[in-house]
């Protein structure tokens, strides 16, 4: 009997001392320089403290450690990991993220991260330092979760990271906040818009931003630069050119301390055309997309089933399209398509400069639908990207796509797989592999071309009813282009090219010339 007594004191004990009997410390930020999510020191933007994520333990958010003083503290039982939901808080000008914590469970692990669903990462884990039996008061800086802006706070975790389990904590004081600022030196923006819109990831803190533009745009400008003291004062210098930089110089209310704000413009995509296609026979090409051909029909540029993105722009007065990948894009024909007699597939593709090519692919698919009612074959092109910076041009026979004999008697769907991000694809067509003869099908009469062959760096003449020359390689890149009756073929290297005119009706003729 005096062995199960002394059994159940030490139980007693050990439970008397497994929780907090004193409370954290009381916060002393400014409610004006604070997001709370758990205090009673701060009106909190919490709206659920368990919301269902499959996590083992519960959640008390009314524990109150010490009776009388009204102070309540958040336990977590049987915790492996806890989530809590927020309205969205954009809280990008918060400097550190606060944790009151107390355990005694020897070898706890306990790791926090907001979950932001606006720019940047959507969450990163920090380790929170434990104390064993007593209050750990914790400042975490914005800088150690990597990647994020804080800028659509919506969601809060905390994970438990397999450590001692079954584990339990008690949490207090969990909020945002920043150094508070005297008004007379604030020389800080509270808004920053470059046309019409926050730059993406601001915050009062950071001096400098990257703002990227498609080419062809205008060039932006700051729309909005709100000073965070309405008596400061800011000058706007706009960029006159794109790529280009612009500035904000905020002056603070006492005349002295000043801060700028830099926004440097940059430019993503081509800023040339695509190389032109040859010319060939109508009966010779089957284009899915091309300003050179007449293009098939398409229902769908990105399919429901897809996970990517496309959009239309134009270079140099020549339509594009811009993919934007999740995995793969999908493209619905309207109709099923024959392709049998086409022997080579043709793409032109170009990726943003700088691009990290490392494990990268770009990996086009033709789905066939032999009985038209669902895929019964397919075949894709295993493409490694080597260059970036400027258009390629993907060219190849189908028997080099897998899946032999590459039935394509019922062409229905059209894929491109790539983790690459983003890709702009241009001219993508079948063809026989075959360019016109000395004269187009829709020329009424032969044009003259001479002298042929000409010497490197003597102009080229036509006849005076031509309007337009252009002169291409003979794998169909275009070099050289004239509004005129005349062409100069300074800078052709020796060889053999095609020469393409069209003359006041747009009737065009391709012939070959030789450059000696």
């Amino acid at each position: 009997m005096k062995n199960l007594s002394l059994f159940l004191m030490l139980l007693a004990f050990t439970f008397g001392f497994s929780q907090p009997t004193t409370n954290a410390p009381t916060p002393t930020q400014l409610p004006a320089n604070v997001v709370s999510v758990f205090s009673d020191a701060y009106t909190n933007v919490a709206t659920n403290y368990n919301p269902n994520w499959g996590q083992s333990g519960t959640v008390n958010p009314t524990f109150v450690p010490v009776s009388g003083s009204g102070n309540n503290v958040m336990t977590y039982a049987s915790f492996n990991y806890q989530g809590t939901e927020l309205t969205t808080q954009n809280i990008a000008a918060m400097e550190f993220l606060h944790v009151d914590v107390w355990t005694s469970t020897a070898g706890a692990v306990l790791k926090v991260s907001p979950i932001n669903n606006g720019t940047g990462a959507g969450e990163f884990l920090v380790n929170v330092p434990l104390v064993n039996a007593g209050w750990s008061s914790v400042n975490l800086p914005k800088s150690a979760f990597t990647g994020m802006t804080w800028d659509s706070v919506f969601q809060l975790k905390f994970d438990g990271q397999a450590g001692t389990t079954p584990s339990t904590i008690y949490l207090d004081n969990i909020y945002f906040w920043k150094t508070a600022v005297t008004p007379a030196t604030d020389a800080t923006l509270s808004d920053l818009k470059v046309n019409g819109t926050t730059v993406a990831g601001f915050s009062p803190a950071t001096a400098t931003y990257n703002v990227n533009f498609p080419q062809g745009s205008a060039v932006p400008q700051i729309t909005v630069a709100t000073t965070t003291n309405a008596s400061a004062t800011r000058v706007i210098t706009q960029a006159s050119s794109l790529p280009g930089t612009a500035t904000v110089l905020v002056t603070a209310q006492n005349g002295t301390t000043t801060k700028t704000y830099t926004v440097n413009y940059t430019v993503s995509g081509p800023n040339v055309a695509a190389p032109t296609p040859p010319a060939r026979l109508a009966t010779d090409v089957i284009s899915l997309f091309s300003n050179a051909y007449t293009n098939i029909g398409v229902t769908e540029w990105s399919t429901s089933w897809d996970d990517s993105s496309i959009s239309d722009l134009q270079v140099a007065g020549n339509d594009i399209k811009k993919i934007t990948f999740g995995n793969f894009l999908g493209v619905q024909l309207a109709n099923y398509t024959n392709a049998s007699q086409m022997t080579h597939f043709h793409m032109d593709y170009f990726i943003d400069a700088g691009t990290n090519l490392t494990g990268k692919v770009i990996n086009p698919k033709w789905s066939n639908h032999a009985a038209q009612s669902g895929e019964t074959s397919a075949f894709l092109y295993n493409g490694l990207p080597t260059v970036t910076g400027s258009w390629v041009s993907i060219d190849v026979p189908i028997s080099s796509f897998d899946t032999a004999p590459q039935i394509r008697n019922s062409l229905y769907q059209f894929l491109i797989s790539s983790n690459l991000g983003t890709l702009y694809v241009d001219n993508i067509y079948f063809h026989k592999n075959t360019l016109l003869g000395t004269q187009d099908v829709n020329a009424t009469k032969s044009v003259k071309i001479y002298p042929n062959p000409v010497t490197a760096g003597e102009m080229i003449t036509a006849d005076a009813s031509v309007k337009n020359i252009e002169i291409f390689t003979v794998t169909g890149q275009k070099v050289k282009s004239s509004d005129s009756q005349t062409i100069s073929s300074q800078g052709l290297s020796k060889g053999l090219y095609l020469i393409k005119t069209i003359n006041a009706k747009g009737e065009t003729q391709s012939s070959k010339i030789i450059v000696k």
